[in-house]
């Protein structure tokens, strides 16, 4: 029993040291290279239809990406493959701090910075009402010219 204890120690140390070699050499074959900014436009999903948002909020954010080489090479290849989006699902009327969320197609990749972070947004009600329209003219047509059949 005693020996098998002993095996069973020298298993783990091997299994955690060749997962650690394994580690070392993946991560040297393809190392992760942070790039600089990248200005992404911000879209705003979820807005309920009976809401207008009545201030405005940031078009673009920029952000900053940890990725494997090989990745950097995919992401830039694809277009749109970096998303940036308010989701205004679920809120009513009022002030609301709302967070702006990085959404990345190509894995795997880390967001290091993104700048802004959060937008503030106003909903209000969204109104409608028909006022009538009256057509009212005034005043002579300049000598040489005459005035036609009003049209709206």
């Amino acid at each position: 029993m005693r020996n098998f204890a002993v095996n069973l120690r020298t298993l783990l140390l091997a299994l955690v040291l060749a997962i650690a070699v394994w580690i070392s050499a993946v991560t040297a074959a393809d190392p992760d290279e942070v790039h600089a900014p990248i200005t992404v436009p911000v879209e705003v999903i979820g807005m309920d239809n009976s809401l207008v948002m009545t201030n405005e909020v940031p078009e673009t954010i920029e952000v900053t990406l940890r990725a494997p080489q090989s990745v950097w090479e995919q992401l830039t290849a694809q277009e749109k493959s970096v998303r940036a989006f308010l989701d205004l699902s679920g809120l009513g009327a009022g002030e609301h701090m709302v967070e702006i969320k990085v959404q990345v197609a190509v894995r795997p990749t880390q967001t290091v910075l993104a700048n802004p972070t959060t937008a503030t947004v106003i909903l209000e009600p969204f109104a409608t009402e028909a006022l009538p329209l009256n057509l009212s003219l005034s005043g002579q047509p300049a000598t040489g010219y005459r005035a036609a059949d009003p049209v709206t």
